[in-house]
């Protein structure tokens, strides 16, 4: 547990350093979108040193990690709001998406996995095998305007943008989801032929035991240890893959945050937006490994 929590604490300090100094490295200087073309040097000059960007970038980066300490994130460079009231108003809205994008995953990945299991080699194994390909295939920032002109501009079903009523977030969901289910097919559908072919589901069938006890009582549970793995995993991305999808469909979360401070170069916003999202995959990955150990206890002791 000690080594895990170490490892955690390095990967967070590599992703804060990474991140501050290619932030920093961006053209453009937030002095010059703050007050436009024509301040004079000194207002330019005044305001740097407001913001302590006239000083070193070591120097900078120290202060930022002693604030980290004090749990202070610090105030956006535009709107001087705290950072920490900023992430916290939009956390759960990313969250809402990625969660509803996870579940369209497993309730499309799953399924076709065993379907294709069950069906290996014949034309059914072909056809879900060509569906999670071309699930694979379709990135979000072009599978989001499509369903997007599909939906809502063509049938006028669903809402282009926004977060207005429970139906805006079906398409954004949608599109996070079906890239998930690609993985999940394919997971589900290798851990499952494996399974099948063991002595224990010989076993059960032996016993006389219908073919869906023997699906869903005895493989698909010998299965579910690595999806688990893919699953956690996954979660953790989709709390990092919501940034594009966030700004396709225009939904408040952290994602679309963390495009605007980019654009604004708002750093303490960039940066605390980025340790939000890699602090939530390190929690993902953390509360991955304790569900593996509970459906395997033959690796509590590992």
């Amino acid at each position: 547990m000690l080594s895990r929590l170490l490892h955690a604490a390095i990967v967070i300090f590599g992703v804060l350093l990474l991140t501050f100094l290619l932030v920093h490295a961006v053209p453009g200087d937030p002095v010059d979108v703050m007050l436009g073309d024509s301040a004079t040097m000194a207002d330019r000059d005044q305001l740097r040193a407001d913001l302590g960007l006239d000083q070193p970038i070591l120097t900078q980066f120290w202060q930022y990690l002693h604030k980290l300490s004090r749990a202070d994130f610090g105030q956006s460079i535009h709107t001087h709001q705290p950072i920490a009231e900023l992430i916290v108003a939009r956390y759960p809205a990313t969250l809402k998406l990625a969660i509803c994008a996870l579940l369209i995953g497993l309730a499309i990945g799953i399924p076709l996995g065993i379907y294709g299991a069950l069906h290996n080699g014949k034309w059914q194994d072909m056809l879900v095998t060509l569906i999670s390909v071309r699930f694979s295939a379709m990135p979000a920032f072009w599978l989001g305007p499509l369903l997007m002109l599909l939906f809502a501009v063509w049938l006028g079903w669903l809402p282009v943008s926004g977060m207005e009523g429970q139906s805006s977030i079906i398409l954004p969901a949608l599109t996070l989801g079906f890239g998930l289910s690609a993985i999940l097919t394919r997971m589900t559908r290798t851990s499952m032929l494996e399974v099948l072919n063991e002595d224990f589901i010989r076993t059960a069938r032996a016993k006389g035991l219908s073919e869906r006890e023997v699906i869903t009582r005895h493989a698909l549970r010998a299965a579910l240890l690595p999806i688990i793995t893919i699953v956690g995993l996954q979660m953790g991305s989709l709390l990092a893959g919501t940034v594009i999808t966030e700004t396709i469909f225009s939904w408040e979360g952290v994602g679309r945050l963390l495009v605007e401070s980019i654009e604004k170069r708002d750093y303490p916003v960039t940066q605390a937006c980025v340790l939000a999202i890699a602090l939530s995959y390190v929690l993902v990955n953390a509360a991955t490994d304790i569900a593996y150990r509970l459906a395997d206890p033959r690796t509590k002791g590992a």
